[in-house]
């Protein structure tokens, strides 16, 4: 990857206009607990409402495929998502189908996300191929992202749907459930994400499938899931399941605002993630890879907001 520097519903209303009497309130939109989303939208929310006038409340909600359309629409100031979300978003295709929001645009990058299928440490499951015929989750009817990430990584051993023993599921938590209960023999989900703690030590040990990093594979990848990659993730404490050196899917995830979100508001929010790596890396794991020099990344077909831009610009001056 090559690195350059409407009417809200009232349940949602009341929930946003909560807090200090005198803060201004925004939101933004993350998938359920458990998933690095969730942990990633509240360490910003923590760190621009305890160093701001602003008091940001996370919103989970299912995904991106729900908070995008808010935030195109301005029920919602923000949203994380991963690119290749982002990019779908913009173009109306795969799960935004004929809907293109194009008021979407992007405010930073924040750190790669990670994803991949795994297995009980002692499976006979040894790579993608080994899924043919197994128990593995799939539908994810409020997690459209993670099925097309499923699928890229199937393709990339001229798998689909058709070849495995798929276990429909809602999303990529209930999925994890299902494997901790046995139901599945594998599940999929985001690297180094709470949910993926809970399985490994539930099960008593999970151990991640790895890619084939060749020209082939990536093509396949990019195939389903634009601004995709492959990387190469080490052993380390706070990877569970990484047994050895592990090729994964990955794609940045990034933080989204819109056309609708106040410049003034994105300056500042893109400031204070800037200025804030520590404090961001201490609020959640995730954020330990997070390198605010690289905040701005090369992306297809999705534009970085103005007010973002008048920050990258003003820290890129001699």
């Amino acid at each position: 990857m090559k690195i350059i520097h409407k009417i809200i519903p009232s349940i949602l209303a009341a929930a946003l206009i909560t807090g200090h009497a005198h803060a201004a309130t925004v939101g933004i939109g993350s998938n359920p607990q458990g998933s690095v989303a969730y942990s990633s939208a509240s360490a910003i929310a923590r760190v621009v409402s305890e160093n701001s006038d602003h008091r940001m409340r996370v919103v989970p909600q299912g995904g991106p495929e729900t908070t995008i359309p808010m935030v195109n629409d301005g029920a919602m100031e923000f949203s994380v998502s991963n690119a290749v979300d982002a990019i779908y978003a913009v173009r109306g295709q795969e799960i935004f189908e004929g809907r293109e929001y194009s008021n979407m645009k992007v405010v930073a990058a924040l750190f790669p996300l990670n994803v991949g299928f795994f297995v009980h440490d002692s499976s006979d499951i040894h790579n993608i191929a080994d899924l043919a015929g197994k128990r593995v989750p799939t539908g994810f009817g409020r997690q459209q992202g993670l099925l097309m990430m499923s699928r890229a990584m199937l393709a990339t051993e001229q798998l689909s749907e058709d070849d495995i023993n798929g276990v429909f599921t809602p999303s990529g938590t209930r999925g994890i459930q299902d494997f901790i209960a046995g139901r599945t023999d594998a599940a999929v989900f985001s690297v180094g994400s709470g949910a993926v703690a809970e399985a490994n030590a539930s099960v008593g040990g999970i151990r991640f499938l790895s890619l084939s990093d060749t020209p082939e594979e990536l093509e396949a990848i990019r195939g389903v899931t634009p601004g995709a990659f492959i990387a190469t993730l080490s052993p380390a404490p706070n990877l569970p399941g990484i047994i050895d050196e592990t090729n994964v899917w990955m794609t940045p995830f990034v933080l989204l605002a819109s056309d609708n979100t106040p410049d003034d508001l994105v300056y500042e929010v893109t400031r204070l993630i800037h200025d804030h790596a520590e404090s961001l890396a201490s609020a959640a794991a995730v954020f330990k890879s997070f390198d605010p020099m690289n905040m701005m990344v090369e992306l297809e077909d999705i534009e970085y907001h103005s007010g973002a831009l008048k920050f990258y610009e003003e820290i890129e001056e001699p």
